[in-house]
């Protein structure tokens, strides 16, 4: 299979005279800035800039108030409870926010997180290992909407279960205590994209207000809540948004040891940290040990008190995630050399995979073929998969219509994950590739890139930096204002870095000149055009003590005549 080079350019439709009308007061950038991402008034704009207020009131969320007025019976009896969290960045933030929040009160509280090996989420082998712990309660977070059957089992052991999750619900719906979850039915909650780490920050508001008569004291937790919402790539709009960005600010300050000491691990700059520092550097960290170790690890980290376990766990962590970033860069190339050019979407199943990995290595094939990509693990009678999808075709519900061939499965339109028995593999692979064919096969599958608006680059105003700065924190469904600028003038052009792959250059408009950065396009040094249209964001380039304007260059076309 042959990779897209051409990449197609879709920009943004211009936005509607009367709403520049209601975005008056701002600039015409940001005007189209704010409308492509769904803001279309002042009020909504106002609402998106302003990073300072409380957010919902979390007794909006359906059961929040009978689990409250549950977890105070708990404590005030010295019952026993669980926190039950699941493997990943966002279900290790969660659990760790809740046990702490639980022990300020006083509650006799312990976390618990499967391994991976257990299975995603809730499991009736986890149940039965905390039954024998005298738990009285069990309190899931980031999980358990899905798990109706293994909830029951542990009401039939006589313990009492709130779940608190963020994921889509089933149809059915667990019946337990208490369900705290915005996206089932009947939940007037108006953000209804929070992550699960949100939604135990709400249920964390909810306690000190019950307790305290404000929520205030739950801001305590922010930095791990900014760490489990970016992890976890729900859009950083709304509720989000105002998380993120007072999690931040917690962040850059925070006296946590296991954060302290993971962000210098990571190379970053405490005072400095951002969103991608979080999602390129912090959570894969912590993903990394449930992936390839042990979660227990990363959720110590976090909830240390101790200064040498937080150096320790921290440079741990490193090295497990220079072990993963290894093993997923081998477990891609044998997958590559396994791919059917004929199939429309790529399979690659091995029993030497990595279970842990097959999702990394998903996303890598989708990314560099745009193609649908299923890559699992397989076992001596299951294969545990992982999917990754393109926005023409929806993968679970691909998977959805071969239900019958599945032993579990589920998911969203772009990711998705199932187990299959492994007689049944070759059925499934041709079955899905059926509804492939049938839905792609007219189709030009071209990797898309989305820009914001067409702009000369002569007349980029010299503000441009801080305007762009008021978009921040910056996630999913709210990215990097990307540009596009044509017929620039190429001045300078030359391969850079170890195997001379990127390109650097310097690009000429009228009077005005920019440095500008192109990573992974180095094969344009020798054949570089006079005249280009270019693709970029805009970075601060720091150098000698001075900070300048420089092009991050995502594509580039030779300029038609």
């Amino acid at each position: 299979m042959s990779l897209q080079v051409e990449k197609e350019w879709v920009i943004a439709e211009r936005i509607p005279n009367e709403i520049k009308d209601s975005l008056s007061d701002y600039s015409e950038i940001m005007q189209q800035l704010l409308y492509n991402r769904g803001i279309k008034d002042a009020k909504t704009a106002s609402l998106f800039f302003d990073k300072e207020s409380q957010g919902n009131d979390p007794f909006l969320l359906k059961g929040m108030q009978s689990a409250v007025e549950r977890i105070f019976q708990a404590i005030d009896r010295q019952e026993k409870i669980v926190v039950f969290g699941d493997y990943d960045a966002d279900g290790i933030t969660s659990t760790a926010l809740l046990t702490e929040v639980l022990q300020n009160f006083g509650a006799d509280v312990t976390p618990y997180i499967p391994e991976r090996e257990e299975g995603y989420g809730v499991n009736t082998n986890a149940i039965d290992k905390i039954k024998e712990l005298q738990t009285a309660l069990i309190i899931t977070v980031d999980c358990g909407i899905r798990s109706p059957e293994e909830l029951k089992h542990a009401q039939d052991l006589g313990m009492t279960v709130i779940v608190t999750d963020h994921h889509m619900p089933a149809e059915i719906i667990p019946d337990v205590y208490s369900v705290i979850n915005p996206r089932q039915k009947g939940d007037e909650y108006p953000e209804k994209d929070l992550a699960g780490v949100g939604v135990a920050y709400k249920v964390a508001q909810a306690l000190f207000i019950k307790k305290e008569g404000s929520s205030d004291l739950a801001d305590q937790w922010l930095d791990l809540v900014a760490i489990g919402t970016v992890a976890d790539v729900v859009p950083l709009l709304g509720e989000n948004r105002l998380i993120v960005s007072k999690g931040l600010r917690a962040l850059r300050f925070t006296k946590r040891l296991g954060l302290v000491s993971l962000v210098q691990v990571s190379g970053f700059h405490q005072n400095k940290i951002g969103t991608i520092d979080i999602g390129f550097g912090i959570a894969p960290r912590l993903n990394a040990a449930g992936r390839l170790d042990s979660p227990k690890k990363a959720l110590e980290l976090l909830m240390t008190k101790d200064l040498a376990t937080a150096g320790l766990l921290s440079q741990e962590l490193d090295d497990i995630n220079r072990r993963r970033q290894k093993i997923t860069s081998k477990m891609q190339e044998d997958a590559q050399k396994s791919i059917n050019e004929d199939s429309l979407i790529i399979f690659s199943m091995d029993e030497g995979f990595n279970s842990g990995l097959v999702g990394l290595v998903s996303a890598k094939l989708t990314e560099f073929y745009y193609r649908p990509s299923v890559v699992g693990f397989i076992g001596e009678n299951f294969t545990r998969a992982s999917c990754r999808s393109i926005p023409e075709f929806h993968i679970t519900q691909a998977l959805d219509r071969c239900e019958h061939l599945l032993i579990r499965h589920g998911g969203h339109a772009m990711a998705a994950g199932f187990t299959v028995a492994n007689e049944n593999i070759n059925k499934l692979m041709e079955e899905l590739n059926k509804i492939a064919e049938s839905e792609l096969c007219d189709k030009v599958l071209n990797p898309k890139i989305q820009i914001d608006l067409e702009h000369p680059l002569y007349q980029l105003p010299e503000n441009i930096l801080s305007e762009l700065d008021q978009l921040e924190p910056l996630g999913a469904e709210n990215p990097e204002a990307i540009f596009v600028s044509k017929n620039v003038e190429v001045k300078q052009a030359r391969t850079v870095g170890k195997d001379e792959n990127h390109l650097k250059l310097r690009l000429k408009d009228k009077n005005v000149e920019y440095d500008a950065i192109a990573f992974n396009q180095g094969f344009w040094g020798k054949e570089i055009p006079k005249k280009i249209d270019v693709v970029y964001t805009i970075e601060r380039n720091y150098y000698n003590g001075n900070i300048y304007k420089q092009l991050k260059v995502k594509d580039l076309r030779p300029t038609s005549k």
